[in-house]
């Protein structure tokens, strides 16, 4: 099948990965308003090639638009999807709980590519973005914090089978975790906002440099940053930080 909308209120995949081989996918778990149903459970997918994440009233045009591609609305409820190719975050992933996107294709570069809102809802949450290739992050998303949630911890690694892969910014785009630590690893990391509020941030370019993408915001807000390059930091133009 080319897509799949997957709906559900005790979970999909919960205890048992549901496996997919679908080119968009809407995912989403949770109950109507005023249900006397609880919703529970967890969402875990793996898909086979690459994978699109997207609202279902774009895959569909007879099913009503959610406003998001992926929610879980289960308290402390996880979204974990992984796909053996890239993945293309087109609409909003919500869950209540960690949230875990990996692009993985041994040997061959998978990327992730934000182009929406990545956001968890729940204190102390946990969300894990890993790509063989590279990760790239649009303008004016925000991957974190709901606006609510505190202490979420960010963790974006874009090198994890030896691929020349970087991590890219644009300006305007957002890594907020209100408190929690946010952690980048790449061959090269290109940094617009990366907010850790009162916590930390380490940034890591494993064999290039660490840049500034853009004057929008400051790069780094934080406790305390730990940053680590192999050929520079703010080379080009400097990193701003508030510290």
């Amino acid at each position: 099948s080319n897509s799949a909308i997957l709906i559900a209120s005790a979970g999909i995949g919960s205890t048992d990965t549901i496996e997919t081989e679908v080119s968009n996918l809407a995912a989403q778990n949770d109950v109507a308003t005023g249900s006397p149903v609880a919703v529970s459970g967890n969402i875990n997918i793996i898909n086979t090639g690459s994978l699109t994440l997207e609202d279902a009233g774009t895959i569909d045009s007879d099913v009503k638009a959610w406003g998001y591609a992926v929610k879980n609305a289960t308290m402390g409820g996880s979204v974990d999807i992984q796909s053996r190719g890239s993945i293309t975050v087109t609409n909003d992933v919500l869950a209540e709980g960690d949230i875990t996107l990996y692009a993985d294709v041994i040997s061959i570069a998978s990327n992730l590519a934000i182009n929406a809102n990545i956001l968890s809802s729940v204190n102390d949450s946990t969300i894990t973005l890993t790509a063989d290739g590279s990760i790239t992050q649009a303008a004016s998303t925000t991957v974190g914090s709901d606006g609510t949630a505190t202490g979420i911890a960010i963790n974006a690694t874009a090198d994890i089978n030896g691929q020349t892969n970087s991590f890219t910014q644009a300006d305007g785009a957002h890594f907020v975790s209100n408190g929690g630590s946010i952690t980048i690893i790449a061959n090269d990391a290109a940094i617009a906002d990366l907010d850790a509020g009162t916590g930390n941030v380490y940034v890591t370019a494993l064999t290039g440099a660490i840049t500034d993408a853009g004057g929008t915001d400051t790069d780094i807000t934080a406790n305390s940053a730990a940053l680590s390059a192999a050929t520079g930091i703010g080379s080009g133009y400097a990193i701003d930080t508030a510290l």
